[in-house]
């Protein structure tokens, strides 16, 4: 059953990212067409590819194989969120240093 809870936070995390496709596997081709990166498109198939062998075929993968496609999801989400994030405040204090910089030539 954690093949389809990861299926679940891509199919949310697809949702969030703007993607409005019926299906899944729609959502992640939406976010491919935005320029997401291959890597976290990758990802998000493989998540939904497991999770649904899991619910639909009965397919029992590995702990191993779930804990591959936990770090996947992980990852995903680090290029999604976390790197983006970081990056804004980033600039937000280049931009602060900079215009304190002009205020005292």
């Amino acid at each position: 059953m954690a093949g389809v809870g990861y299926r679940s936070a891509v199919e949310e995390l697809c949702k969030d990212q703007g993607a409005t496709h019926r299906t899944l596997q729609g959502k992640i081709q939406e976010l491919a067409a935005k320029g997401l990166p291959d890597e976290v498109i990758t990802a998000l198939e493989e998540t939904r590819v497991v999770g649904n062998d899991s619910v639909h075929q009965g397919v029992e993968y590995s702990a191993d194989e779930l804990a591959d496609i936990a770090e996947l999801v992980a990852e995903a989400t680090v290029l999604l969120y976390v790197q983006p994030a970081q990056r804004r405040r980033m600039a937000e204090s280049r931009r602060k240093r900079h215009d304190a910089a002009q205020q005292h030539p």
